[in-house]
């Protein structure tokens, strides 16, 4: 094996024009299949401050239909959250997080300037589900929030832009020109992790109408909810509980009135790909689509590489029969065949892989974006951050090493069966 590695690597100093394009064209071809793969695992992975993503299950919308074909889609209302969901057990918190789909702005102390925030409106069990780091203070207590006391935490980013320091404790932000008070500042939530970024994180009980709903049957509102499962292997059970609650929910409702889920809680994995709420997830079909689409993406490229490989067997045909001549296996060919054009696949991976890099930190705005049925733009000021763990881990490189592996194959095969079965006396006289 070693001495083939090192013919493979006398190959490439011979023939730097032809392992130069054969590198860079299987870069190419690696680099959107990584983009692709990193893309996914950011949104699927345990990523801070979604670390427990892995025992997460959600709900974020769903559909009121009534006997005469009336049909509501949206969030859930309190009273769907409270009775569904609050009280399940095995789990070790349940959090809902309230969007009241409005614009917010900061008035800078001494300024001005109106500045665009995001803003999270949330309850206390938000920081059991997602785990902030905390540079100063803590979270907003019960009691504030049962009180809808205007309280918040802020991020590391806007305490500096606003105080100059992360030590801003007990001061005063003028979010839409009312007073809060600040209670913590948290290390800076990624934009790419949607579900928790946010510049402003505050009690949803300031909002009086936090409680009230829409829809014949009051079952759809503006609550989306998370829930962290005491272990993983309780999320099955507290599925069928939940939806053994919004079964007795729906036999309250007026006029045989249904709330349906379509399938939900959702995993976390399973919610990125839920774009609506009234459609039933076929994740076997998904799973397919998803693999068909990484084979082309391979195939196409492999088919030009299998090419280029072909003509270089054409040229070392003399080489092979010489071999055969004196006794060697067809399987002891293909073999070397196999090695020898995985380290050329390997050092195109290992540039696909700097490549992907480099395009997602320069398409950091969008890329996020990609396979998404709507786009989200950074707010005015925020930079899109990608930690070195969303970027640099094991199930990347093996994700990048796997996709070598199957463009070796898919590359190789073909030229490698070529040339260790040709008719000896052909393969001697190649080069007459």
């Amino acid at each position: 094996m070693i001495l083939y590695f090192k013919q493979a690597w006398n190959l490439i100093k011979q023939e730097k024009l032809f392992s130069s394009l054969y590198i860079i064209g299987t870069g190419l071809s690696i680099t959107v299949v990584m983009v692709l793969s990193i893309v996914y695992y950011i949104r699927i992975a345990n990523i801070y401050p979604e670390t427990n993503r892995d025992r997460m299950l959600i709900v974020k919308n769903a559909m009121e239909e009534s006997p005469n074909g009336d049909i509501s889609s949206a969030n859930l209302s309190y009273h769907t959250i409270e009775t569904c969901f609050l009280s399940l057990h095995d789990t070790e918190a349940v959090s809902a997080l309230y969007d009241p789909w409005k614009k917010h702005f900061i008035q800078p102390p001494g300024s001005k300037e109106q500045l665009p925030a995001t803003v999270k409106y949330v309850d206390t069990n938000f920081w059991h589900v997602f785990a902030f780091r905390f540079l100063q203070g803590t979270p907003f207590t019960e009691a504030d929030f049962q009180s809808g006391i205007r309280t918040a935490v802020i991020s590391e980013s806007m305490s500096k832009r606003l105080f100059g320091t992360v030590d801003a404790v007990g001061q005063y932000v003028s979010l839409n020109f009312m007073p809060y008070r600040v209670c913590g500042v948290v290390k800076d939530a990624s934009f790419v992790t949607e579900t928790t970024f946010a510049q402003l994180w505050i009690p949803y009980t300031v909002n009086p109408g936090h409680k009230s709903s829409f829809a014949e049957g009051g079952t759809l509102g503006n609550f989306g909810v998370y829930i962290l499962a005491s272990s993983a292997g309780d999320m099955e059970k507290i599925r069928n509980e939940a939806l053994d609650n919004v079964r007795k929910l729906n036999s309250t409702l007026p006029d045989q009135i249904e709330l349906k889920l379509f399938g939900q809680p959702d995993r976390h994995w399973e919610s990125t790909f839920r774009l609506y709420s009234n459609q039933v997830l076929d994740f076997t079909k998904i799973g397919w689509q998803h693999s068909l689409i990484f084979l082309i993406l391979l195939l196409i490229p492999g088919i030009s590489l299998s090419a280029m490989t072909d003509s270089r067997m054409e040229r070392r045909l003399s080489e092979m029969g010489i071999r055969r001549a004196f006794g060697a296996p067809v399987k002891t060919l293909m073999g070397q065949i196999f090695t020898e054009n995985f380290l050329f696949t390997l050092l195109g991976g290992l540039a696909g892989l700097i490549f992907s890099y480099i395009l997602i930190l320069i398409s950091s705005d969008w890329i996020m974006n990609i396979g998404q049925s709507w786009s989200s733009v950074p707010p005015d000021g925020t930079k899109v951050i990608f930690t070195a763990t969303m970027l640099i881990n094991i199930p990347v490189f093996l994700i990048a090493l796997g996709v070598c592996l199957l463009l070796n194959l898919i590359a190789a095969v073909i030229p490698a069966w070529r040339a260790s079965h040709k008719d000896i006396i052909f393969s001697l006289n190649a080069k007459q």
